[in-house]
């Protein structure tokens, strides 16, 4: 399998999240601004409360979202538009360490397991751009600070690394994008454009992510990260 490995070192880490271009006419790009977070409340995010497998649609794209244990695991997208970057516990997963969406209000935070099966499906094939991406503060805060699970905060040999695949007529294509949020004490903390032109025309993209904090049921370092604005050029 061929793969393009994208690594932001740690000054270029402090430019990249300059605000995005992208065409706001341009309404094939996923920017997630459609949906309707709990207007009760300022800042929140969208999960559902019931085992489902739910299908969050923006541009051309739909990313879904898989709940189970009487809606007390979520697994896949969850749409937020939380600013603050405090965290505590896992409660406070759904934030992204930059402090809010790329552009815009509302982003998605992913949490890979490995085993459900989410994938976000195009509505019609096609090449895609690019799309941005930054840690949440759940792995942001293992990485850096260290927790019970995962150990100590990251050394030089330490890394977190994002696998982006892609597939055409369920065919996984040969090219795999992989993406450094974290790379020894470099830790992603903006905002950073991913290109995936290299995938080739595709109907869904897939995520996968390997680690140095490796243990017997896989990784130990939480695999939760922000996208936003999918399919940016």
């Amino acid at each position: 399998m061929k793969k393009s490995i994208l690594f932001v070192a740690a000054l270029a880490m402090t430019f990249a999240a300059c605000q995005s271009n992208y065409d706001v006419e341009d309404k094939t790009v996923a920017t997630f601004e459609e949906a309707a977070i709990s207007p009760a409340e300022p800042e929140s995010y969208l999960a559902f409360n019931t085992d489902t497998t739910a299908y969050l649609e923006s541009g051309n794209f739909v990313a879904m979202q898989t709940v189970s244990y009487g809606g007390t695991y979520v697994a896949g997208a969850v749409v937020t538009n939380i600013t603050d970057t405090t965290f505590k516990d896992y409660q406070d997963a759904y934030k992204s360490i930059a402090g809010g969406a790329e552009g815009g209000k509302n982003y998605v935070v992913w949490y890979e397991d490995g085993f459900s099966g989410n994938a976000i499906k195009l509505k019609t094939p096609a090449v895609v751009p690019g799309m941005y991406v930054c840690n949440n503060t759940y792995a942001y805060s293992s990485m850096k600070y260290g927790d019970a699970i995962a150990g100590e905060p990251f050394g030089e040999d330490d890394y977190l690394l994002l696998h982006i695949g892609g597939a055409l007529d369920g065919k996984v294509v040969d090219t795999e994008v992989e993406f450094y949020l974290a790379k020894g004490k470099n830790i992603v903390t903006e905002w950073t454009y991913v290109d995936l032109k290299q995938l080739g025309t595709v109907d869904a993209i897939f995520f996968t992510m390997t680690g140095s904090r490796t243990g017997e049921w896989g990784l130990n370092t939480p695999t939760y990260f922000c996208i936003d604005n999918i399919g940016v050029k």
